[in-house]
């Protein structure tokens, strides 16, 4: 008797030995949760809104233009860098999606870790934006309207792609990545994104947005799996001109507050924050109708002072946004990236393009950041 008391005294003792090991397993994976998601809202809080420019990463033979591009953009008062890089599809048609690295194609990564390292030692947060270019698209296709054969095949290559850039973000300690740019024969195919997301979630522990187009926002069904509602900005700022009205500052400056009011409902309906992903101009006579038709067939003359009156009307009605507010749930604005710097162009009166320098629109950007302390 006295033995078999023995035995169940022992057994006793290492049912509470398990159990204790099993509670301590459990808290301790239960503080690693709460722990990971301390550091994220720690680390991606709003102190004060994303402030910062895009370059597209394109002819990285010469790198060292790239480099000074993004001291040239930590020297105006901003905050953060966008990279855009690409990957490419031949039509709307095609079932692939792949990564070409050399001149006038993409980035390698050894050129990504460069950069990504730069920008962080001039002290700016970074985000990486990977874009489907079409190489031979047929008439008016872009990436907006691709309609693979077969979408098993478009979305495995596009996975794959994806997960390259993944890793580099990874590894250069990017703060936030977009899972896509402007799809939008894609953006009701919500179990696709969602798988997706989960894969790039699964490696990666920063910020995840999609940039969706500014007229197309509201379409994307997985906005609930992203941390940030991502959109361009070219919207119509001369909506409501005529002939013999032309638009005046007054009128941009209304538009521009309607798609304030929009986008800021839109955000607090969804619980998410908004960042305007590109908002720029071409110096050309209708930038500010048409703000993402930066080409010019009929050679007409550059427009410098159209570029700059569209930041000027942006600032004059966002500024309140792009001051410090500590994330308060009434001002869901994550914060803007312009677009975009031209690492190749040194820009001046006779540009077209949507690059600021040697423009009047530079000492917009530069006076407006430092009359509210971006820096």
């Amino acid at each position: 008797m006295v033995r078999i008391l023995a035995v169940l005294a022992l057994a006793v003792y290492v049912l509470a030995l398990l159990g204790a090991g099993i509670a301590q397993q459990r808290r301790r994976c239960t503080s690693a949760i709460e722990s990971h998601a301390a550091r994220r809202s720690s680390r991606f809080a709003y102190p004060r809104p994303v402030v910062g420019f895009n370059i597209n990463l394109h002819h990285t033979q010469y790198l060292p233009k790239y480099v000074q591009a993004i001291d040239e953009i930590a020297g105006l008062g901003c905050t953060h860098l966008q990279i855009v890089t690409p990957m490419f599809q031949t039509s709307g048609a095609s079932d692939s999606v792949a990564i070409a690295v050399g001149s006038g194609r993409g980035p390698s990564r050894a050129q990504l870790v460069t950069l990504f390292a730069h920008a962080k030692k001039r002290g700016l947060a970074t985000s990486l934006v990977p874009i489907v270019l079409l190489t031979k698209p047929r008439a008016g296709e872009w990436r907006g309207k691709i309609k693979p054969g077969d979408w098993d095949a478009w979305w495995s290559a596009y996975q794959r792609a994806i997960d390259h850039f993944v890793d580099i973000a990874v590894e250069t300690d990017v703060g936030l990545f977009s899972v896509g740019s402007e799809l939008i024969s894609t953006e009701k195919q919500r179990d696709r994104w969602n798988a997706l997301i989960a894969r790039v979630r699964d490696k990666y522990s920063g910020l995840l947005m999609y940039s969706g187009n500014w007229d197309h926002y509201h379409v994307p069904a997985f906005w609930d799996q992203l941390d940030v509602i991502g959109a361009s900005g070219y919207w119509n700022l001369t909506r409501g001109a005529t002939s013999d009205a032309p638009a005046s500052d007054v009128l941009l400056r209304s538009n521009w507050r309607q798609v304030h009011g929009q986008v800021m409902k839109f955000a607090r309906d969804k619980g998410k924050p908004f960042l305007l992903t590109e908002v720029g101009y071409p110096s050309l006579p209708w930038g500010l109708k048409h703000a993402w038709n930066y080409v010019n067939k009929e050679g007409v003359d550059a427009d410098a002072h159209t570029q700059a009156r569209g930041y000027d009307a942006f600032f004059d009605v966002w500024s309140g946004d792009l001051r410090s507010h500590d994330g308060a749930a009434d001002r869901p604005f994550f914060g803007v990236f312009f677009y975009a710097w031209d690492p190749y162009n040194q820009g001046g009166p006779r540009d077209t393009g949507y690059g600021v320098r040697g423009k009047p629109a530079l000492d917009v950007v530069r006076d407006r950041l430092n009359a509210l302390g971006v820096q």
